[in-house]
């Protein structure tokens, strides 16, 4: 007996299993009933709804219903239940293939194949990353053939030519009954049949297997190959075992009438325009796959007859205010069309507001999509104080993409401190994603044949396995990067690697040169620019000594770079399976060791290496890339095992049956873009071009996906997807299945002043999220706000030059807030066009030489020292370099050896033009100094004229001490408040202020410098002013609008506090040339 329970309502089906189990409980108490699911996340989510209605759910064998079917056939047909021995798995079945095609001949009926192996322009001898994927196609398309063809591979068997409806094949497709004949012929000898056979010999057993009083339950699965469908109906139709299917249905409507049992194709055609004319929109356009599954089950009816008993469950009692999404299901359970002006049609329904618990959101971008959900999802929370994360699920056909914004914006550092976080769990992490020695693997497959980038490298030695087994914990990541910056370590393994890129064969600034750099630093002290370079250099090489180099780090660096090396050198050639297997095994080993793992993560990675011990050839050849693929392919059949039904809000991969149900479901991503996804399917496959019911379709099993979200949701449904590219500004649309739901509740459902329901579903979100405002101020941090420090000492002279060029920052280190800091990108030492921050750098070196060893005799000399330390790239770029510094440097350094000479001057000289800050500094030494005796100083540096940048001096007339120190008491007067309190300072901003206030004074100027004296000293960048971080921080991250913030009463005031001293110092003093 076969028995189909329906319903619309999973929670139904859940409860029916529960009283047949209970009813057939067997009465041996240590054997267990036998359930076939659909995926993980319904085994977990099915035990726990078991164990609700039972009290505890113990004596059942959860098993996937393909997986324990396919053992059922191989059990029937007699062959080994263990794939590692089966030929005819894929996973063993593409070596022989391989070892096929590299013998096939030269003959007219193989051309389409060698065309297709051999392209144009590939010499590859062995298994590239292509031939690798058209070994998986093909291997996967002959078992699909096996399982939803089985007939015809039969036939080929046998010799024929056909296809599934017996006609002749062309010419150039023959190639596929004649490559079947092959493999059989060569697998042979092992006494193991074809699937195709074995699982039609299956069919013909079922029907004679003693009787088994426990009965099959199958729940919840809708995807299975027709075959197996049949399997089913030929147990329970001869009585050896009873099976009930729990089938999860959005209608009962119109699949109640059996169909005509033939292929005819206009019996198919008046099925679907019944279901376009009669059914429920959604079903017509996204029901395909329901479709078939309901046609599958009408043929096993009208084949079983008395042995087949449909048990419809009662529908669901509805609530008394039912909302957008109980009220659409329910017209889907009754199959009823809704449309205006359609005689023969139900018309529109009235939907209030308060009925609304469905919507889509329209966005800006991923980010602004999870933004949105999360907001959407916290004020659910808030209006039902029953809803918890765990009753959340986000689904989404990209989770790579979307799970680092997910976990961004739902959780939050304060955790359940603050009331916006909401913990996440990832239920589809990839293996390399959690067990840290795949990932290893991943990662040197990724550096085979690559460049060998510092970053690249480094992110792979301070991953916490291998950084434990080699000792480099020491250090942080940024203190390793400061070192290899430091020693000049870019790219390359040495010189010969580095020739394999089009580089001369030179070892400089690869791997091995910063290396030995850092070894000889612990042998010489360098104090180059300072002192002479000879005396840190050694055979053309330069010792690199900083705080950081210490022994036990170097010689741990050395060590692990040679180990990481020698295994990368192993893995570059093309190699067996079995020597991969065992190459990448002991590079694991090598690098990271064997214990501290707890004793799961190896299992993990033995079983991933699997596909290559199955190989058993030794003469087929794999590169890299190819390995990667293969491994990639392993990996991705893992995925989505863990973390369903846990205390946090569930993300998942929009999968089918995988829709478990929750009281709010959440679909991200549902752009046209993603869903439907393409079908990967190869061009060659039959099934393709002669397409059966029952056979899969990715295309349609998305378009399903969204019909079975529907479903699984009690309360409240949500959808996001991007209408507006952030980058481009386009308008984008909807995923094909959004947009089929969003025209069904257009012409459904209305809402009480006649507009259609969409108006107030389909919302277009703001492009950047509302920003929050803060009780009593604009800001996090309100400028009104104080925080009292119990005292605050005098700052010396460099602790209040700091303060002066940034006291937001030095207010919020005061109160132990880490101040967020630009992402500085590394100067490349072999980059002859400096930017801004190399350019600088380079000229602190040059000014460090002084003017003699900058003279034109020394400077050779001391340009290879700087290359040789790499602050120059190698060989002729070097003087490229250098060229335009090296004329500055000689201008400043000749101009402040002319002011040394007269005596009672001090003289400073800055890197580059004057700006405020450097200005800033100058004065501060200046009053510094004259407080403990009257001195003139000199600041030198560039001022631009036509014929270029030329050297000149501000020069600052002495001050008589109490002068002096009353300016200094007033800055620490000003810093002592700017520590407990935010101030409107910021040196290029106040200075611009202060411009602004002497071009308005008119006829009555302010002391000291001119407004256009004041601007030329302040040059404003390509992009204006940039604001200090710390502020920013301090404003939330929120950029201040620039002429708002200047009209603030203190900015006028401090500018004249603090830079109109400075500017009638200057004016005084006057530019020196």
């Amino acid at each position: 007996m076969l028995r189909l329970i329906s319903s619309n309502s999973i929670e139904q089906l859940a409860a029916a299993l529960a009283t047949e189990l209970c009813r057939t409980i067997p009465r041996d108490p240590l054997q267990a009933q036998q359930v076939l699911i659909s995926t993980n996340a319904m085994s977990r989510w099915l035990a726990l709804a078991l164990s609700e209605h039972m009290g505890i759910c113990a004596g059942v064998d959860f098993d996937f219903g393909g997986r324990a079917l396919r053992r059922l056939v191989l059990e029937l047909s007699g062959s080994p239940s263990n794939p590692a021995d089966d030929p005819w798995d894929p996973a063993r079945l593409r070596w022989s293939v391989a070892a096929l095609l590299q013998q096939l001949p030269e003959q007219e009926l193989w051309a389409p194949l060698h065309q297709l192996w051999n392209r144009p322009g590939h010499n590859a001898a062995g298994l590239d990353r292509y031939r690798l994927q058209i070994l998986l196609q093909i291997c996967d398309t002959l078992d699909q053939y096996g399982l939803y063809r089985p007939q015809m591979v039969r036939r080929w068997l046998a010799g024929d030519n056909g296809d599934a409806n017996g006609v002749p094949l062309p010419a150039h497709e023959r190639w596929q009954p004649a490559l079947v004949r092959a493999l059989q012929e060569q697998l042979a000898p092992q006494g193991v049949a074809h699937p195709s056979e074995r699982l039609l010999l299956a069919m013909e057993r079922a029907a004679k297997l003693p009787p088994q009083p426990d009965p099959l339950h199958v729940f919840g699965l809708s995807s299975l190959p027709p075959v197996m469908w049949e399997l089913l109906a030929q147990q329970a139709g001869s009585g050896s075992r009873p099976v009930l299917i729990y089938q999860l249905s959005p209608s009962l409507e119109p699949w109640d009438e059996q169909p005509i049992r033939s292929q005819n194709e206009s019996a198919l055609e008046a099925l679907e325009r019944r279901l376009l004319h009669r059914g429920h929109p959604l079903l017509a356009s996204l029901g395909r796959t329901q479709r078939d599954f309901h046609w599958q089950l009408e043929l096993i009816a009208a084949e079983l007859q008395e042995g087949f008993r449909r048990e419809p469950l009662p529908a669901p009692t509805p609530v008394q205010e039912q909302g957008l999404l109980q009220l659409l299901k329910e017209d889907m359970h009754r199959g009823l069309r809704r449309a205006a002006g359609i005689p023969g049609v139900e018309a529109p329904l009235t939907i209030s507001a308060e009925q609304l618990n469905l919507q889509v959101l329209a966005c800006h971008g991923d980010r602004r999509q999870v933004e949105e959900a999360h907001r959407a999802v916290l004020a659910l929370m808030a209006a039902d104080p029953q809803l918890e994360p765990r009753h959340v699920l986000l689904m989404t056909s990209d989770v790579a993409r979307f799970t680092p914004l997910v976990q961004a914006v739902f959780e939050r550092p304060k955790g359940n401190a603050d009331p916006r976080h909401l913990p996440v769990r990832v239920t589809d992490r990839t293996l390399r994603q959690r067990n840290p020695r795949i990932d290893l693997v991943f990662r040197l497959l990724d550096l085979v044949g690559a460049r060998l980038d510092s970053e690249e490298v480094l992110d792979l030695l301070l991953l916490p396995e291998v950084a434990a087994h080699l000792e480099l914990d020491g250090l942080s990541q940024p203190q390793w990067r400061s070192l290899l910056q430091a020693a000049g370590i870019r790219w390359g393994r040495d010189g010969t690697h580095r020739a394999r890129w089009g580089y001369p064969a030179e070892g400089q600034h690869s791997w091995r040169w910063g290396l030995d750099r850092l070894l000889l630093g612990l042998q010489l002290e360098d104090d180059f620019p300072l002192g002479e370079a000879a005396s840190g250099q050694w055979q053309d090489l330069a010792a690199c000594s900083t705080t950081l180099a210490s022994a036990a780090m170097v010689l741990a660096l050395n060590d692990a770079c040679g180990r990481l090396f020698e295994q990368l050198q192993q893995l570059e050639r093309p190699q067996s399976p079995a020597e991969w297997n065992r190459s990448l095994a002991a590079a694991v080993q090598d690098l990271s060791g064997s214990g501290g793992d707890d004793g799961w993560q190896s299992p993990e990675l033995y079983a991933l290496l699997q596909p290559l011990r199955l190989a058993g050839d030794e003469q087929t050849l794999l590169d890299g890339a190819a390995v990667v693929a293969l491994l990639e392919e392993a990996e991705a059949q893992e995925q989505g095992r863990y973390g369903h039904v846990s205390g946090a809000v569930t993300l998942s991969a929009l999968e089918p049956m995988r829709s478990i149900p929750h009281k709010v479901v959440v679909l991200l991503g549902m752009d046209e873009q993603r869903l439907p996804r393409r079908d990967t399917r190869a061009g060659f496959d039959l099934m393709v071009r002669q397409p059966r019911r029952g056979d899969r379709d990715r295309r349609q099993e998305d378009r399903a996906i969204l019909l079975e979200a529907l479903q699984a949701c009690t309360h409240h449904w949500i959808a996001t997807y991007t209408s507006i590219d952030p980058r481009s500004g386009e308008e984008r649309n909807p995923a094909a299945p959004l947009s089929d739901l969003l025209r069904c509740l257009e012409s459904s459902y209305r809402t009480p002043g006649g507009e259609p329901i969409t108006t107030l579903v389909h919302q277009q979100a703001e492009p950047l999220p509302p920003l929050a405002v803060a009780a009593g101020g604009t800001a996090p941090w309100p400028a009104e706000l104080q925080w009292t420090l119990p005292a605050v000492a005098p700052a010396g002279l460099e602790e209040l030059q700091r303060w002066l060029r940034d006291p937001h920052q030095a207010l919020l280190q005061a109160h132990d807030i880490r101040p967020v800091r630009r992402a500085l990108s590394d100067t490349d030492p072999e980059e002859a066009d400096l930017d801004g921050l190399g350019r600088w750098s380079l000229n602190e070196q040059l000014l460090a030489l002084g003017n003699e060893r900058l003279a034109q005799a020394q400077w050779p000399e001391q340009r290879q020292a700087l290359v040789m330390r790499a602050l120059l790239p190698p060989g002729p770029a070097a003087e490229l370099a250098s060229s335009a510094s090296l004329q500055q440097c000689r201008q400043l350094l000749q101009h402040s050896a002319a002011l040394e000479a007269q005596a009672g001057l001090a003289v400073l000289t800055c890197n580059g033009g004057f700006k405020p800050k450097r200005l800033l500094n100058a004065w501060l030494d200046h009053l510094w100094a004259n407080a403990e005796a009257s001195r003139t100083t000199h600041l030198v540096g560039l001022i631009n004229r036509r014929s270029g940048d030329v050297a000149a001096s501000w020069q600052l007339l002495p001050l008589s001490k109490a002068i002096a120190q009353g300016h200094l008491d007033d800055l620490q007067d000003l810093r002592r408040a700017a520590l407990q309190q935010p101030i409107a300072f910021v040196p290029e901003l106040n200075w611009l202020e202060l411009s602004r206030q002497q071009a308005g004074a008119g006829e009555s100027p302010l002391p000291g410098l001119g407004s256009r004296q004041l601007d030329e000293l302040n040059p404003s960048g390509r992009d204006g002013y940039r604001w200090p971080q710390a502020l920013l921080q301090l404003e939330g991250g929120v950029t201040p609008e620039l002429e708002h913030w200047l009209q603030q009463p203190q900015v006028g005031e401090l500018s004249r506090r603090v830079l109109l001293p400075l500017s009638e110092a200057l004016a005084a003093g006057g530019l020196v040339l």
